[in-house]
């Protein structure tokens, strides 16, 4: 079948589904992964973010605007609408829909309204995409809700969390960004903020949306966030020379170049390194990071085992993770790919042998200080012993190395220290397991 085939076949099935009224799971598995033609782009976005199932309060708005910061929200609004180049009949009218959408939903929970939260950057392309006002409201709520991090300010966990996810896969770019003090909140937050509309230009953002919300995956933004750190390492690490102001605005202006031609392959990087990546952060942030702005904030949930989340060293992974993924290796078929552990077990001699995962690599951490020479011995046969059983393919082993220590604060101080020297290697794929063998 040709490309103009394939795209003919997919567009007819698209527009009988769309006809027929099909739910969203077989609408998605139509358009999974591909950019929208622009007369189905509303009511796709609408039917995948929810829209169908979801009652809305906005018919109920009073047409009151007497927000204490109404002339800004009014200004951001008229800002908003100039950028969308309406006739001058209309845009008095787009204004007022903007406004009130803006206005309700602040009264209804209870917010301040302000510009830097990017609400005007998040609605732009709802409006460009034509959708009727109360569409605009409830697909603007839902992507606020679940795909914008609720705490995007300077220090919020989404940005460590980022960090800890370039660490894993480009542990050089990260720890040259950390030598120059130059954290993702410092340049990634138009990012976060507006899921790119307001550093892309609106073509893109638009195309971006629709793979995004086919992907129903609120942690997607960051790694499309990865994918650009990653694909723009080279230009970075040679900007050693420059002051951190000049890299911090390089880092924040990269998303701009992103063009509708280029948005397929840049979706298609962020599922490889999402399939590349141990899921147990999900599971422990979700709602640290993405959760309704009814919760209260997260810093007491914002956490990896005893530690807050900003000094995790490396990566976590859960025991379940690790089990699961040693069971998924002697029963997942070849074709779909998993990350596979190699790893190692951090403990005395006396502790691994009374008890270790199977195929688990014994490197005493205590060899680090008391001889340091058997240490690198070790870490040697460590390198060579995975190189091995990778090439082998040898049950239960893989790429990514996983620290495992007893669970005990005194004795893991040595397995966080070698942990440590692996990253000061540029080691990729280094995580370690939460709460030790125990």
């Amino acid at each position: 079948m040709t490309l103009e085939e394939e795209d003919s076949t997919w567009l007819l099935a698209l527009e009988s589904a769309l006809h027929e009224g099909v739910d969203d799971h077989e609408l998605i598995g139509i358009t999974r992964g591909r950019v929208l033609p622009e007369e189905h782009r509303a009511q796709i976005w609408y039917i995948c973010l929810g829209g169908g199932n979801k009652f809305s309060n906005f018919t109920q708005f009073d047409e009151i605007f007497d927000l204490q910061e109404q002339s800004v929200v009014r200004g951001d609004c008229k800002t908003l609408v100039d950028k969308l180049g309406n006739e001058e009949e209309d845009k008095v009218s787009v204004v007022c829909d903007v406004e009130s959408i803006f206005t309700h939903y602040c009264k209804t929970r209870h917010l301040k309204y302000e510009s830097s939260l990017m609400w005007a950057d998040i609605v732009l392309p709802l409006l460009a995409a034509k959708m009727p006002r109360d569409h605009i409201y409830i697909c603007f709520e839902e992507v606020l809700e679940k795909y914008i991090p609720r705490e995007s300010g300077i220090g919020g966990a989404v940005y460590h969390l980022l960090r800890l996810l370039l660490l894993y896969h480009d542990p050089e770019l990260s720890t040259f960004l950390d030598s120059r003090k130059i954290t993702p909140d410092l340049y990634a937050t138009s990012w976060l903020r507006s899921l790119f509309s307001a550093v892309c230009s609106l073509d893109a953002t638009m195309a971006v949306w629709d793979i995004y919300f086919q992907e129903r995956d609120p942690f997607f933004v960051l790694f499309l966030s990865l994918v650009i750190l990653v694909n723009a390492r080279e230009q970075i690490l040679e900007m050693k020379s420059e002051s951190g102001e000049d890299i911090i605005k390089t880092l924040s202006s990269i998303p701009a170049g992103l063009s509708v031609d280029d948005v397929s392959d840049f979706c298609s990087l962020a599922r490889y390194y999402i399939i590349k990546t141990p899921s147990t952060f999900r599971k422990d942030f979700a709602t640290v990071i993405f959760g309704s702005v009814y919760m209260g904030h997260g810093e007491v949930c914002n956490r990896v085992g005893d530690l807050p989340l900003s000094q995790a060293l490396c990566l976590p992974v859960s025991a379940e993770e690790i089990i699961d993924a040693c069971d998924m290796l002697h029963t997942t078929p070849e074709d779909i790919e998993q990350v596979g552990f190699f790893l190692i077990d951090c403990r005395p001699s006396d502790q691994y042998n009374a008890g270790h995962l199977p195929n688990a690599f014994h490197l005493d951490s205590s060899l680090m200080l008391l001889h340091p020479a058997s240490f690198q011995t070790a870490v040697q046969g460590l390198f060579m012993a995975q190189r091995q059983a990778v090439a082998s393919e040898t049950p239960g082993c893989g790429q990514h190395l996983c620290f495992i220590g007893s669970g005990r604060e005194q004795e893991d101080q040595y397995v966080h220290m070698v942990v440590a020297s692996f990253l000061q290697r540029n080691t990729q794929y280094v995580s370690l397991a939460k709460a030790g063998y125990h």
